[in-house]
């Protein structure tokens, strides 16, 4: 993956990563029974936590391409 797809991607799942963590409690995900809250907070940071190696790893490579 060149560096232009990883910088996009880990953009993209930064975002849905944060608004994951900012929805999360307010649409109720906290409140889930069972693991399932668990589950879905880790998957949330799981995804924002990648996105975020991602966009960097991109912008590290960009930047050593130049």
């Amino acid at each position: 993956m060149n560096h232009k797809k990883r910088l996009a991607l880990g953009s993209v799942m930064s975002i849905i990563g944060a608004a994951g963590m900012i929805l999360g409690p307010v649409f109720g995900a906290t409140d889930l029974t069972g693991p399932w809250s668990f589950i879905t907070g880790f998957l949330t940071g799981l995804t924002g936590g990648i996105g975020v190696a991602l966009a960097l790893s991109g912008l590290i490579d960009s930047r050593k391409s130049r």
